[in-house]
């Protein structure tokens, strides 16, 4: 869901999170929250087909591309939940299969290879310039933090790659729940592994629908990365970026 836009500081009461009696974790969203990538971009996977093929030689009609992969997407939606421990296995899966309704029968396994460097190197993305300051002043106070997140079981590799992996004392994605937030069982699963109440954990995200009701819905306190300053569809507590995140730990 996408909230209209508009001022938000003038409809968003400040509250601080040492409202709290005790904050056992302070949970954290990945993609959109600490890192961007050409998904929280809004860019299309036809982007990528496109210059993979005409690298190839092969003719491109951009439509028919967005027009396959829109129709794979559709045919094998849930499948990746199947293949946690393999996932690459599902992404040549789709990539034959959108070869297939493009009638591509010529150079496949290298353009698989070309289709997998480039979305790996575009999924990993980049962390916002604030993360890693953020992430060390939390550390410093000792407060543990995990991570739920939409992603798959590439999520754990993706942190590695970026330094922070060692923040987090718990890793939650939904390929291994079998469902995307704002479902339940995945914020259920990440309390049982930090073994913390609802009531003790705060979850931080820059999705309106997927973070703040699905961690709302658990009992958690969720804070709203709103970095676009948008009016939010009922007031909440926000923040402009993860620095936010300090004063709101301060008594």
């Amino acid at each position: 869901m996408r909230p209209p836009r508009g001022s938000a500081r003038e409809v968003i009461p400040r509250r601080t999170l040492a409202a709290f009696v005790k904050v056992s974790t302070l949970f954290f969203d990945f993609g959109g929250t600490l890192a961007r990538s050409w998904i929280t971009d809004g860019r299309h996977p036809s982007e990528f087909w496109a210059r993979a093929l005409e690298r190839n030689g092969i003719p491109v009609d951009l439509e028919a591309v967005r027009t396959a992969l829109d129709a794979t997407a559709r045919e094998l939606d849930g499948r990746i939940y199947d293949y946690l421990g393999r996932t690459p296995e599902f992404w040549r899966l789709l990539d034959h299969r959108v070869m297939d309704r493009l009638g591509i029968v010529r150079r496949r396994e290298g353009l698989t290879e070309e289709l997998e460097r480039d979305f790996l190197q575009a999924s990993t993305g980049e962390l916002y310039p604030e993360t890693l300051a953020t992430l060390n002043a939390l550390q410093d106070r000792n407060i543990p933090l995990g991570i739920i997140s939409n992603h798959n079981d590439g999520l754990r590799g993706i942190l590695a790659y970026h330094g922070v992996a060692r923040f987090f004392r718990t890793v939650t994605y939904s390929q291994e729940v079998g469902a995307e937030k704002p479902d339940r069982r995945i914020f259920d699963l990440a309390l049982g592994r930090a073994r913390c109440d609802p009531a003790e954990a705060v979850h931080v995200g820059d999705s309106w629908e997927a973070d703040v009701v699905g961690a709302t819905r658990v009992g958690m306190r969720a804070v709203w990365l709103n970095r676009r300053h948008v009016a939010p569809p009922r007031p909440c507590e926000h923040i402009g970026d993860l620095q936010g995140v300090i004063p709101l730990l301060s008594p």
